[in-house]
């Protein structure tokens, strides 16, 4: 019984004897791999691509100064309106430069709009129409002639510039009217042309009427006539007011009398 337990105390003093060194030793190979592990160093991050933000515009970037809030002049109106045509068509479709635009006054939008040379010649043609009435033909044509300018009508062509208009209608009569009724014209680039109708009277007696052509030149002086065509007829009433017509037209010689028949 002694040498039993005797064996049996051996064997487990054995057993711990051996089994502390291998214990320590699976310590000590932990503390090793956990020191490598430490050492090793953690995997970067794994980048992700996104989407560049939108750069914000230096408009708004800026803050609004007192200045830019007070009211703007007419003429300051009209250059940031020339600006903002000025401006890429790549930045006017973007939302801020739609609404820098569409922002400016109409006043402004208006003032910076191109003029309408068809238009400006035509407003020319019917003040002209209304001096002719006022003043007279001749008046009213040696204000407008330029220094090139020639009528040509049925008679033939007059000379050029002012002396044209005197040759035309300096024995105009005083109780004779020129009435010109302009109807619409076309211009572009500082020359064009007019057309209408014209009546000339005497009282309420039509005595010609018709339609002309004028082309205009932008000189100097404003719009001038370059060239009149006129082309007419005599009115109804235009026999009534003159008095009878002669039977024949005074340029026609009369015939020779027929020679005798020889025998």
């Amino acid at each position: 019984m002694r040498r039993l337990t005797g064996a049996i105390i051996g064997s487990l003093i054995l057993a711990c004897a051996v089994g502390l060194p291998a214990a320590q030793a699976q310590t000590s190979k932990k503390a090793t791999n956990q020191t490598k592990a430490a050492a090793k160093p953690a995997p970067a991050p794994k980048a992700e691509w996104r989407a560049p933000a939108p750069a914000a515009p230096a408009a708004a970037a800026a803050a609004p100064s007192p200045e830019s809030t007070a009211p703007l002049s007419p003429e300051e109106e009209a250059q940031n309106l020339a600006a903002a045509k000025a401006t890429p068509d790549a930045a006017l479709a973007s939302p801020e430069g739609l609404r820098a635009v569409q922002a400016l006054p109409a006043e402004a939008a208006e003032a910076a709009k191109p003029v309408d040379e068809s238009e400006e010649l035509l407003t020319i043609d019917r003040a002209f129409a209304a001096n002719l009435v006022a003043n007279g033909p001749l008046k009213a044509y040696e204000a407008m002639m330029s220094a090139e300018g020639v009528l040509h009508d049925a008679s033939g062509s007059s000379p050029a510039g002012a002396a044209g208009a005197q040759a035309r209608f300096g024995t105009f009569p005083a109780d004779v009217t020129l009435e010109r009724s302009p109807e619409s014209a076309m211009a572009a680039g500082g020359s064009g042309s007019s057309w209408g109708r014209y009546v000339i009277r005497r009282g309420d007696n039509q005595l010609s009427l018709g339609r002309y052509v004028t082309v205009w030149r932008r000189e100097a002086g404003g719009w001038l006539i370059v060239t009149e065509l006129a082309a007419g007829r005599a009115g109804p009433q235009a026999a009534a007011a003159a008095g009878p017509l002669p039977r024949k037209p005074p340029s026609v010689a009369p015939r020779p009398p027929a020679s005798a028949p020889r025998n």
